[in-house]
């Protein structure tokens, strides 16, 4: 959302470029140059950008932030990182599937780059857990405890398992870094509207510095 996006913009030197209909801002943090692009709320946006971005800037590696739901295991304005991500609302069960198994690539769980997301981590001081994503504001109790009794996630959004799963086609190394907005249950809504630009503020200055010390102790420049 512009929201999540404004901040990790606010005071650089960006240029701007349209392609295929998305937008994408360049600029520099530390040695390295960056390309943020807004994806927009849902799985098919996400995936989309993530699919341009990578066949018009060719990243390193890509970073997937904004704000999440929590699920009962990070308090409001946490910072979180995922160790793997699922999309649980992908459900062929009535095939003999195991929930939010991806048939086409045959897998649940898309794990991230483990030192990538080992070096956020430790800069940032987010907690590991496991993502799920899917296309709904979760909002209520039975569906936040189905998201965690299947697949023992920590925090939840509508991105973040989209975009790995392109990640994990293109081969691109991957990295999802969220804070805490609301706790998707009874009144989340609320939470969310009260939180988000100040989780928005938390997740840039992580971002920034974990991209300031990947530079260093993982591709050495």
């Amino acid at each position: 959302m512009d929201k999540e996006l404004a901040p990790l913009l606010s005071g650089r030197e960006c240029g701007k470029t349209v392609r295929k209909n998305k937008e994408f801002y360049r600029f520099r943090i530390g040695g390295s140059e960056c390309v943020a692009v807004k994806s927009g709320i849902g799985k098919v946006n996400a995936a989309y950008a993530a699919t341009v971005l990578i066949e018009e800037f060719n990243p390193d590696f890509i970073i997937s932030t904004g704000i999440s739901g929590g699920l009962g295991k990070h308090g409001l304005l946490e910072l979180v990182i995922a160790e793997k991500a699922v999309q649980y609302d992908v459900d062929t069960s009535a095939l003999g599937d195991p929930a939010g198994f991806v048939s086409t690539v045959d897998k649940i769980y898309f794990e991230t780059d483990r030192e990538l997301t080992e070096i956020f981590a430790k800069a940032s001081g987010a907690k590991k857990t496991v993502f799920a994503c899917g296309d709904r504001f979760v909002a209520d109790e039975n569906t936040k405890k189905f998201i965690v009794d299947t697949f023992n996630a920590g925090a939840c959004d509508m991105e973040s398992g989209a975009i790995a799963q392109i990640a994990y086609i293109a081969d691109k190394k991957f990295v999802a870094i969220r804070c805490i907005s609301d706790g998707a249950g009874s009144g989340a809504e609320l939470d969310y509207e009260k939180t988000t630009d100040i989780a928005s503020d938390i997740l840039a200055r992580a971002v920034e510095k974990g991209i300031k010390i990947a530079e260093k102790e993982y591709f050495g420049y």
